[in-house]
């Protein structure tokens, strides 16, 4: 399996300006042609869409450009496009995905090796506990739409269980892991269709980040280990402090990497940030926790038990978080800045974070 490369670099110095019921499609929202029938105006962004791209590098650096520059509306039409695009993304035949759909749920009954058996269990489990607070979300999605496109994923990766992954080197991959039920609802949220929503969730984890997927979490404990390294090369006194107040960022900051920061609402923020993870490369996810610690700043320094306002990180604010990263992100060694890039998919980072030297 080739992964995409092409948006791994963000520019630093320059500066930022289930089980059960039907598989459904999501009519309700409108599609990139229903704005001819409608008169409506479109954007740059639509235009870029539905236009023949020549040169396809110089394309998606406009394209991200833009995304940075403007960003995307809250409600935006046409965003599952973008993400496709961004992650290279590879559409599915239905058909296929309503065959995998057909075995059910993973358990006892339809899998012959017993450490498989519980994971379907597990999924219905998460997902009834995912956003359960949402109430706009749950009013578009179904449980049973959750729990059908994890189900799909891990019936993939079990059936594919003596087939090494190469994503730059060869992984052990988990069918699934506590946090993949929040890491799909956001997918599932903005696709127009089950799945479209698997095909996005498959490339997002299997290509992009396979290491957070792992039996033992290595990708997610690296890119945690990876928030205390950048903490302390932008902000020390933060960091001593949160250290001797014994603010562990293994505790505070583990929701935030593992769930690529979907576990803080408001949703419409978390799409905002996901909009410029996949623009520019879901490693900066390090840098935005960063960022949000930097802007809560006053307050953690200012309390004795900075961990009480750790434990439920305030409501992000997608553009103060992005604009405070691309700053972090410029005044990051390169030596660093190397090691954030590869920790989502490079199991050698592991030891060069052990021996990395502020």
């Amino acid at each position: 399996m080739i992964r995409s490369t092409s948006y791994h670099r963000l520019n630093r110095k320059s500066s930022s300006t289930e089980s059960s019921g039907s598989i459904r499609n999501k009519p309700s929202k409108p599609s990139i042609s229903d704005s001819k029938q409608r008169g409506r105006k479109k954007d740059a962004l639509e235009k870029f869409i539905e236009s023949p791209q020549q040169l396809l590098k110089s394309s998606l650096s406009q394209l991200r450009h833009t995304i940075l520059v403007e960003g995307l509306p809250v409600e935006c039409p046409y965003r599952s496009y973008i993400w496709s695009i961004l992650l290279s993304g590879a559409p599915i035949e239905s058909e296929w995905y309503s065959g995998i759909v057909s075995r059910g749920k993973v358990n006892s009954s339809n899998v012959v090796d017993t450490k498989f058996v519980h994971f379907g269990d597990k999924i219905e489990n998460d997902v009834f506990r995912t956003f359960q607070n949402n109430k706009k979300f749950w009013s578009k999605i179904e449980e049973g739409e959750l729990i059908r496109i994890l189900n799909v994923f891990a019936w993939c990766v079990i059936e594919d269980e003596q087939v090494d992954f190469k994503v730059g080197s060869k992984i052990s991959i988990s069918p699934y892991v506590q946090g993949m039920n929040v890491l799909v609802a956001p997918l599932a949220y903005v696709c127009r269709s089950e799945p479209q929503a698997f095909a996005l969730l498959y490339r997002l984890l299997m290509v992009e980040m396979p290491r957070y997927i792992t039996p033992t979490l290595a990708g997610v404990m690296d890119g945690v280990r990876l928030v205390d390294l950048v903490l302390k090369t932008v902000d020390r006194r933060l960091y001593e402090y949160l250290d001797q107040s014994m603010a562990n960022a293994k505790i505070y900051a583990l929701p935030s990497v593992l769930t690529l920061c979907a576990c803080t609402p408001p949703l419409e923020e978390v799409l905002k940030l996901w909009d410029f993870l996949f623009s520019f490369g879901i490693h900066m996810n390090v840098v935005l926790i960063v960022a949000q610690l930097l802007l809560i700043r006053g307050e953690l320094m200012n309390t004795k038990n900075p961990m009480v306002l750790l434990r439920n990180f305030p409501q992000l604010e997608s553009s103060k978080i992005i604009k405070l990263s691309l700053s972090i992100a410029r005044n990051i060694p390169d030596s660093l800045y190397d090691l954030i890039v590869r920790h989502t998919f490079d199991e050698s980072v592991t030891l060069e974070i052990d021996d990395y030297k502020i």
